[in-house]
């Protein structure tokens, strides 16, 4: 991820949070699981993205 990536990864989880906060009934100590249960499910999406990418890279042309 490049700084911009980051930046706007952090601004949208802070958006998150902000919005768990004042639209839900969880507390500070609860609202932290649904956040970082999204950010596990992104990070996984990502590391499939990749690997999907890398192998359909090294099938041969004619199997594809």
């Amino acid at each position: 991820m490049n700084n911009e990536q980051i930046k706007q990864l952090e601004k949208e989880l802070w958006d998150s949070a902000d919005n768990l906060r004042a639209n839900s009934k969880l507390t500070a100590a609860e609202y932290k699981d649904p956040v970082l249960g999204l950010i596990l499910l992104r990070y996984a999406q990502n590391r499939y993205e990749e690997a999907k990418v890398a192998i359909e890279a090294s099938i041969p042309e004619g199997l594809q």
